[in-house]
């Protein structure tokens, strides 16, 4: 029964779930449990082999989700002076380029093992595949020192952070809680919201303005001036710096006999809103309503006018209460529409990321060609796509519910065939210590540089730092590691600043490696 090689993967993923859940001190290996279940299973049954393509797509699937997901912030992240965490992978690969060159001979480790170790110890099937095909015959040399190394590729970066992980809360983002302001330093006649925002540099969303009799949304051309009452969104120490800056904390009741407007929750997932910003959208236009905050997934935060709308978004609204119903249609406000993605656009992109895999790359001086392989493919264009958000009617975001459930479907399929083809190698290869020396070696100076170039640039943002980890080693189950400590949003954002040019730099570097040591 245990022939059946899907059925192995299924129990390599049930198995390695349990297995990741033991947490020791704090420490656990998390979905990581999963590549080990399945290094288990392997060296249980050595004559199945999980089938490549399923492995493939796994890894695929999660880097085409991460890369759609991710798109926003690393752009934002590029424009902010993100363009120096390109640096790292160049330098942390070259470093293990180095050590590669340097202590192979002096092991008398053969060049096409050590190629293989210098893979397996960067965890990256793509540089192993391009190693195999230049060394012919001697392919299946490479394939060993890949499974010895690939264990300690996946465990050394998983130790490195679990230390200062300890300390790290879950992200669930911050706490959004809202005062009203009773407007004092405003200059006469009036001012418009923006212009606030801008002179004091206030952090915070303005929701309604009360005067006198009447009560009214406002946006940020919308003119208040002292005496105004306003309601304001923000975090704690937000709004307390803009009670301080626009006049003081009103503590009375607001308007109640003659509110005209009602705040409301609405799931964003018609096809007309996903992927529009709301300037775009024009809801304060059409309807004289005003968004005040948006929750994606476990996140709430303050929008402006230039936020992209994400299918199963939930939207707090704030407008007059004979518009809500017409909001709401316009918005959608269906969770069965909002848990839905476009398979149409869902395949196109994940064929177009796979078409781009297949294109032959030439190297410059003659070294040779090479192809990035379908999962660079797909996080490369999931990283375009994702910048884009449409393209006329077709929406390329991923609902934030699907968007999850399909990245850890991929992720846990991947690791699962990984460790099943690892464990079935153990058994033809002999228990090289030299080439596991080796192979911890490329794997801890890789991970040292990384985080010590990470620390310079990035400051003592952990999660952050633990993505730019993930990135280098473009390993998920180190990514999977992170996330489950950590929260989504600011590791992803470091695992999708490093993790393109960390797999085309691995994939070139293991070519000069083998033109450099024979």
């Amino acid at each position: 029964m245990l022939s059946n090689p899907l059925l192995l993967v299924c129990l390599a993923i049930s198995c390695g779930a349990l297995l990741g859940s033991v947490s020791i001190k704090k420490v656990s290996l998390g979905v990581a449990g999963v590549l080990f279940s399945g290094i288990i299973w392997g060296y249980i049954e050595p004559g199945v082999k999980s089938p490549d393509a399923l492995a493939t797509f796994g890894l695929a699937l999660f880097v085409y989700t991460i890369g759609l997901s991710s798109s926003d912030f690393l752009f934002d992240s590029f424009s902010g002076g993100g363009w120096r965490y390109l640096l790292i992978p160049p330098v942390a690969i070259g470093a293990a380029l180095v050590v590669d060159l340097i202590v192979s001979p002096m092991l008398n480790i053969p060049a096409s093992t050590a190629a293989g170790v210098f893979a397996g110890a960067l965890t990256n099937t793509p540089s192993l595949a391009t190693a195999t095909t230049a060394l012919g015959e001697k392919a299946a040399e490479a394939t060993l020192g890949y499974a010895l190394a690939y264990p300690l590729g996946v465990l050394i970066p998983i130790l490195m952070l679990s230390v200062p992980f300890r300390n790290e809360k879950h992200d669930i983002g911050d706490k959004l809680s809202d005062i009203a302001i009773m407007l004092s330093h405003v200059h006469e006649p009036g001012e418009a919201i923006a212009g606030l925002l801008e002179r004091y540099s206030l952090q915070v969303r303005f929701a309604r303005c009360v005067r006198g009799n009447e009560q009214f949304a406002i946006s940020g051309n919308s003119v208040v001036r002292n005496g105004d009452i306003v309601t304001a969104v923000g975090l704690s120490s937000d709004l307390r710096d803009a009670a301080e800056k626009l006049g003081a904390e009103y503590a009375g009741e607001l308007l109640q006999g003659k509110n005209r407007l009602e705040v409301r929750r609405i799931f964003a997932s018609s096809p007309d809103v996903c992927g529009k910003t709301l300037r775009k959208i024009g809801i304060f236009r059409t309807y004289e309503g005003i968004v005040t905050r948006v929750r994606r997934g476990d996140r709430d935060f303050i929008p402006n006018a230039e936020t992209t709308i994400m299918p199963g978004d939930r939207l707090r609204v704030v407008a007059p209460r004979e518009n809500l119903s017409a909001i709401s249609e316009f918005i959608g406000d269906s969770y069965h529409e909002a848990s839905e993605f476009n398979i149409l656009t869902f395949g196109l992109g994940l064929a177009m990321g796979i078409a781009l895999g297949t294109v032959n790359i030439s190297l410059p001086m003659g070294i040779g060609t090479f192809v990035i392989g379908p999962v660079a493919g797909c996080l490369i264009v999931a990283l375009a796509l994702g910048a884009l958000g449409r393209t006329g009617p077709l929406t390329w975001y991923l609902p934030y519910g699907a968007s999850m459930s399909l990245r850890q479907l991929g992720l846990v399929v991947f690791l699962a065939c990984a460790g099943i083809n690892a464990g079935g190698l153990l058994h033809s290869a002999p228990l090289n210590i030299s080439a596991l020396i080796l192979g911890a070696g490329i794997t801890t100076v890789t991970c040292l540089v990384s985080i010590i170039m990470a620390r310079m640039i990035a400051g003592k943002s952990w999660p952050f730092i633990g993505g730019i980890l993930a990135g280098v080693q473009t390993q998920p189950a180190v990514l999977g590691f992170a996330v489950g400590r950590c929260g989504n949003e600011r590791v992803e954002a470091g695992y999708a600043e490093t993790f393109p040019l960390s797999m085309l730099v691995k994939i070139i570097f293991v070519q000069l490696f083998l033109l450099f040591i024979t």
